[in-house]
């Protein structure tokens, strides 16, 4: 069920507005202008300097109550802290902060008909963000199919767009996309299964090889039942990902390799529907990140589009 909107929801804004010495936008909310005038009375002029997280946090908030978007209580400061990075992960370029130019950095929500909402956030630049817009997954991979790329991004940039919105987008949908993980996902970013093998397999180039093998026999013993033949086609396949990704200029441009990708979706698609939970499992256990669990899911408000419901 989406989240409705409460009054206390405008009234926390202005009351963290005036904490941290800010003032309500013109057209803010009544409940905003109660809360900020609480807050006020509250704090005077005993306020605190925001960090540029709280900043963001702030602002991420007010733009959102503007468009009845659902901000989640997960969504803090030290979310966006989490989830922060000093490179865009479509650009690639290291990003500013507050110079008014279009390598700032920016939170977005990947899924644009979900709210602000743990596992739907990630960090990139200003000219990666304007770029996708109000782009859907299913446009973006029209014009990758059609051999095009989205105005204002190259060709792989518009592939590594395409890489992060897979997991957030791809939610409730029936079958498991196996497409080519182009750049690193985010912290806190949902994933696919396939994009989570292959970052495994490309962490595992910078490992000792017994340190590998034990990664390996984690893969092969949760994913399928005959492990030397499989054990064997996945060697194979890691082999083809280490001779591309000595001529790679960016790391994860060796997941691309046509040879590497044929060999890995042969040995994905032959892992039984039985094991497929327990291979998850094991996939998010080798990268330390976490599943998102259904339960989560539903709480991005996708029925309402990611607005506060009416």
């Amino acid at each position: 069920m989406a989240q409705e909107y409460d009054a206390d929801i405008g009234r926390a804004l202005g009351w963290d507005l005036a904490y941290y010495g800010w003032t309500p936008k013109e057209d803010a909310p009544i409940d905003v202008i109660e809360g900020h005038i609480a807050g006020k009375s509250r704090f005077g002029t005993t306020t605190k300097r925001p960090t540029r997280f709280e900043r963001k946090w702030l602002q991420l908030r007010q733009n959102a109550l503007r468009r009845g978007r659902v901000v989640h209580e997960a969504v803090t400061p030290k979310y966006i802290e989490f989830i922060d990075y000093p490179t865009c992960p479509v650009t690639l370029v290291e990003l500013t902060h507050g110079t008014g130019e279009d390598t700032d950095w920016s939170v977005d929500r990947v899924n644009n008909d979900a709210a602000y909402a743990d596992g739907n956030l990630i960090v990139m630049s200003t000219r990666a963000n304007k770029a996708k817009g109000n782009k859907s997954f299913l446009e973006l991979s029209g014009l990758v199919a059609d051999g095009e790329s989205l105005h204002g991004l190259s060709d792989r940039e518009t592939l590594r767009l395409r890489c992060l919105m897979e997991g957030p987008c791809g939610i409730g949908e029936i079958g498991e996309r196996r497409n080519t993980l182009w750049t690193r996902i985010c912290r806190g970013s949902t994933r696919t299964n396939y994009h989570n093998l292959q970052h495994i397999l490309l962490m595992a180039t910078n490992i000792d090889s017994a340190s590998r093998n034990v990664v390996f026999r984690k893969l092969v013993a949760v994913a399928h039942a005959d492990s030397r033949q499989s054990a064997n086609l996945l060697q194979v396949a890691f082999e083809k990902l280490k001779i591309r990704l000595k001529t790679a200029e960016y790391p994860y441009d060796a997941c691309g390799d046509v040879d590497f990708q044929s060999l890995l979706k042969r040995w994905f698609e032959t892992i039984p529907s039985s094991r497929k939970t327990e291979f998850a499992a094991e996939l998010e256990s080798l990268t330390g990140a976490r599943l998102i669990s259904n339960e989560t899911v539903r709480t991005w408000s996708l029925d309402t589009l990611g607005r506060y419901s009416v």
